[in-house]
């Protein structure tokens, strides 16, 4: 007879785990990633696409496995290439300009030690210095300043992405930009819950400005690749219509994306938000209205949609509407100074005109870089009854820079109407050199300045 032991199971070995990463000149952030990770992945394996700075140094300082990874225009095949050189049972995938902070290093074990588990969506907090930014259809919120490394930037915004994941042959990246694994963990059945962790994104608030356009604009390159190869893909409608909107100010070219989005996934918010928006700007507001009202409903907890209403009922004059909307958005947690400006400008079309003001210049005092803010002060002002107000706030938006043919045209008005033409000359003849070609100038320029033309009694 055989004897059964009964003793004690037999040791199973931890999950081991590796960062995988691909870089380009990411020098700046480099090092605090990698010591983000020390004593919490077991290797580390970077792919350099062609680095020019220190980046391979500094990887090599961490032990890191750096293997050169041929750049081809597709983020997917890179990250791959990296991913091929797995030895690990799970992948940890992060980027120069990104960090955990220390409760992943308890939280991140525990994850990976659950035999089920194939994946997990882990939040990621994009630090920015303004309220008023607003990407993948949510508003920046105030930072919690969780970690010192973020205690310059005042505010942030969550995107969501799959980053811990089980190393498996059938589980890797796709597509040529905003490269995932999820879209094929969801091809496989396989289920990605939320982490419990965070990662901490610095490139937007970090490196140089310059050449940030012409990134933006390999992007646009990039997803429109991406759409041809996925004509049905919610995700590359949602990126073109984006990029068209924010990086090419084309709202016209962006609202056939996000309508498709829409008929795609009728239940997102955020398709609904966007052609909301463009149908605003493109002076639809017809249809713009339900739209956002779907996009707010949707999404009951996002500010986003209600500012969106906002700016709608203003530019059709409801001001009753605008400003509730508004007060809505903030209720909700839209902290931007522009939105309370907008906010004080209702107030102002309300006849809350000293509280309107007050509010305004309240939201400059707290971000004096924004023209925006004293293009709406100029406005507000001038309804008010505070000219002197309104010229000083037309005058100081014209120094700055990023002024625009509407910002002269404002400041030339206001002056007219108090009859200082002189000045009002000025500011259109400055303008016209700006803008030469820009209509509005040119007939403000001859309607009050030309000696043929007849001024009605």
């Amino acid at each position: 007879m055989v004897e059964h032991s009964h003793g004690p199971a037999p040791h199973r070995a931890r999950p081991t785990l590796e960062l995988s990463m691909i870089v380009k000149d990411g020098a700046l952030g480099l090092a605090r990633c990698l010591d983000s990770v020390v004593g919490i992945v077991d290797r580390i394996v970077i792919g350099d696409t062609g680095s020019t700075d220190e980046s391979i140094s500094i990887a090599q300082q961490y032990n890191a496995d750096v293997v050169s990874v041929p750049w081809e225009h597709d983020f997917a095949r890179a990250r791959n290439h990296v991913l091929a050189q797995g030895q690990c049972d799970w992948i940890l995938m992060l980027d120069a300009d990104e960090m955990l902070d220390s409760e992943a290093r308890v939280r991140i074990p525990t994850l990976i030690a659950e035999e089920t588990a194939f994946g997990y969506d882990v939040y990621r907090w994009n630090y920015v210095r303004e309220f008023d930014f607003r990407c993948g259809g949510r508003q920046a919120v105030v930072n919690p300043m969780v970690i010192e490394q973020a205690r310059l930037y005042p505010a942030y915004f969550a995107s969501l992405h799959t980053r811990l994941f089980r190393r498996r042959p059938d589980i890797y990246f796709e597509h040529c930009v905003h490269e995932n694994v999820s879209d094929r963990m969801d091809q496989l059945k396989l289920p990605h819950p939320p982490g419990n962790f965070l990662i901490h994104h610095f490139g937007y608030v970090e490196g140089p400005s310059e050449g940030k356009k012409e990134k933006e604009s390999y992007y646009h390159r990039l997803g429109l690749q991406k759409l041809a190869l996925n004509p049905n893909s919610f995700q590359a409608h949602l990126e073109v219509g984006m990029s068209e909107l924010d990086g090419n100010r084309d709202p016209i070219a962006a609202l056939p994306h996000f309508q498709t989005a829409c008929s795609l996934r009728p239940l997102s918010a955020v398709g609904w938000l966007y052609a909301g928006i463009c149908l605003s700007r493109t002076g639809r507001s017809a249809e713009a209205l339900p739209s956002l009202q779907l996009a707010a409903k949707l999404d009951s907890s996002n500010p986003l949609p209600h500012s969106a209403l906002g700016d709608l009922y203003f530019q059709s004059g409801e001001y009753a509407n605008s400003r509730a909307a508004y007060r809505r958005a903030q209720a909700l947690g839209d902290s931007s100074q522009l939105s309370s400006a907008k906010l004080g400008a209702a107030e102002v079309q309300l006849g809350e005109c000293g509280k309107g003001v007050s509010r305004i210049q309240k939201a400059i005092a707290e971000n004096p870089s924004s023209g925006e803010l004293y293009g709406i002060l100029a406005t507000s002002a001038f309804i008010a009854g505070q000219h002197d107000l309104a010229c000083q706030a037309a005058d100081h938006r014209l120094s700055m820079s990023g002024a625009t043919a509407f910002d002269f045209v404002l400041a030339a008005s206001i002056y007219l109407h108090i009859n200082n033409r002189a000045r009002a000359e000025d500011i259109l003849q400055l303008g016209i050199g700006f803008f030469p070609d820009d209509m509005e100038i040119n007939k403000l320029l001859a309607s009050s300045f030309n000696p043929k033309t007849v001024h009605p009694n």
